[in-house]
């Protein structure tokens, strides 16, 4: 028998996971309520912080309303939830990008942030609706050298294809920078794409090929890796900035980004999945 009375209960202690949830929690207010809402182009992105148990899921809205009074805000708002992987990949096919869904969530405390506390299900509004068929409309910029750009919502850049020496890549230019100064720097890497397309092969060869080593089977020189090398894309931006994509087989499905200047060259490479 315990000697001082009822055996004193173990005292929990709170997982990782438990203590991520309740700090999560601390960010929103209790009261529910169903949310009928537009996602954003760009769907579903995940995020785990080192060390996290959970993560952290969140989906862009454009448009939103509580499904009571059906009065409809826009602007900018984030549907949020932490989830396992099983949950994830749920969520991840289920909260579609330029979508209206419905699903009960609690408010943020300071912010236009939604806890999803109920699995997310299709919804319908006119007003959301109408919203929505914008969001989606084509956007187009038109010049006359480059061809027709088209916006790519979800990337927030118009884009379209060229002819790099005698490769097709696309050309990507932001949609919220200056147009007319990244198409600048696209005319003057074009007008001099021998040149350029020399210059960005040897800088990658220079900085990649340990890298490229360390996945081959076989040792690759520096010229088999030029070699090897294919143009993919290229964004431009203003100011002569630039980044280049290489594509090789030497990468294991790895590209290779080259970013730099007009005046300054190449001044970094690096592999991208």
């Amino acid at each position: 028998m315990w000697p001082f009375g009822k055996k004193k209960e173990k005292e929990h202690t709170p997982s990782a996971e438990e203590l991520q949830v309740q700090e999560f929690a601390q960010n929103f207010l209790p009261e529910e309520f169903v949310l009928v809402a537009v996602t954003g182009p760009e769907g579903v992105a995940s995020d785990r912080k080192e060390g996290a148990p959970l993560w952290t899921l969140t989906c862009p809205l454009t448009a939103w309303m509580d499904e009571d009074d059906g009065l409809v805000s826009t602007g900018s708002a984030l549907l949020q939830i932490l989830a396992d992987d099983r949950l994830r990949d749920y969520l991840r096919h289920h909260l579609p990008g330029n979508f209206i869904i419905k699903a009960r969530v609690r408010p943020g405390k300071e912010d236009n942030r939604f806890q999803l506390v109920g699995l997310p299900e299709p919804g319908f509004d006119p007003e959301l609706k109408a919203i929505l068929d914008e969001q989606v409309k084509p956007v187009t910029l038109e010049t006359e050298d480059l061809g027709t750009f088209t916006l790519s919502h979800s990337m927030n850049w118009f884009e379209t294809q060229i002819h790099w020496l005698d490769q097709s890549v696309q050309l990507t230019i932001n949609q919220d920078e200056d147009q007319q100064d990244s198409l600048a720097t696209a005319r003057a890497l074009l007008a001099d794409a021998e040149r350029w397309d020399a210059r960005l092969r040897d800088f990658a060869a220079d900085h990649l090929l340990d890298a490229a080593n360390e996945q081959a089977e076989d040792p690759t020189s520096r010229d088999e890796l030029i070699e090897s090398l294919y143009p993919e894309s290229i964004h431009t931006a203003p100011n002569g900035s630039f980044s280049a994509w290489y594509g090789s087989d030497l990468f294991f499905g790895q590209a290779a980004c080259i970013t730099g200047t007009l005046n300054n060259g190449p001044a970094d490479a690096r592999l991208d999945d």
